[in-house]
């Protein structure tokens, strides 16, 4: 008996899939195929994404080759790369822009085009972009105006807090403030969390200001760090640090330059 019933389960079973595929099967087989091409549209802008990144990419690392012999070429590529690019690839660009047109002497644009990257909602970009213009405007602003733009970098817990102390340090020894400075550089050299760098930067300073007392300021201060250059082509760690003093200004003499 119970191979009867399930005969007639079975058959009751197929009746209702031939039903359902009489009623649906056009619909089923027209779902079937929007998801083939659909995948199959899926592939071609994944390989077609891949491939304008890939241009992006090498147009990109020509405008950063350029700035080493032609750095016109490498402004109007850079231009190109900003309008047109990803969006990191776009903010890189900025950066690297940023250097070709103080390369120039461009300095007006220059500041604007970091006052753009600086309403950037993501704190890197933003951040780094603060202090590459702070560095730009410590030498000809007043202390007030630079310590107000490194505000937002100088909380206790913030890792850019050490960067924004040496510019503070650098601009107190600019305006003749010379033992506060020392103190002020004393300080970040011992600094146990502060990059290795700007420790050893800081308190090389130090040591040659308090050796060297009778230095003009003019010698003894230790210049913004270059913007010349290209930044590097991924953005900073977390913990940034700020680049090393230019050689021709800053670096005292007694001191490594980082």
């Amino acid at each position: 008996m119970s191979d009867i019933f399930q005969e007639v389960e079975e058959d009751v079973r197929r009746e209702r899939y031939e039903h359902i595929w009489k009623e649906y099967g056009n619909y089923i087989m027209a779902a079937a195929g929007v998801l083939v091409l659909g995948v199959g549209a899926y592939q071609a802008w994944q390989n077609y994404d891949l491939s304008q990144r890939q241009k992006v990419s090498d147009q990109f690392r020509a405008a950063a080759q350029s700035m080493q012999s032609n750095v016109a070429k490498a402004e109007t590529d850079l231009s190109t790369i900003v309008k047109d690019a990803p969006a990191g690839y776009a903010t890189l660009a900025k950066f690297h822009l940023v250097a070709a047109y103080l390369a120039q002497g461009k300095r007006d644009p220059a500041i604007a085009q970091l006052r753009e990257l600086m309403t950037s909602s993501d704190a890197l970009i933003s951040n780094t972009a603060r202090l590459r213009l702070v560095w730009i405007l410590a030498d000809a602003s007043p202390k007030a105006e630079i310590v107000s733009m490194l505000q937002p970098l100088t909380a206790a817990d913030s890792p850019w807090r050490f960067a924004a102390a040496e510019v503070t340090a650098y601009i107190d020894l600019k305006d003749g403030a010379r033992a506060q400075a020392i103190q002020e550089y004393q300080k970040l050299g011992q600094e146990a969390e502060a990059p290795a760098s700007l420790k050893q930067r800081a308190a090389g300073i130090a040591e040659y200001l308090k050796a060297n007392p009778d230095v003009a300021i003019n010698t003894a201060v230790g210049a913004a760090p270059s913007l010349t250059s290209a930044p590097p082509a991924a953005l900073p760690s977390r913990t940034p640090e700020p680049p090393a003093p230019t050689a021709a200004k800053a670096t005292p003499p007694g001191t490594k330059a980082k």
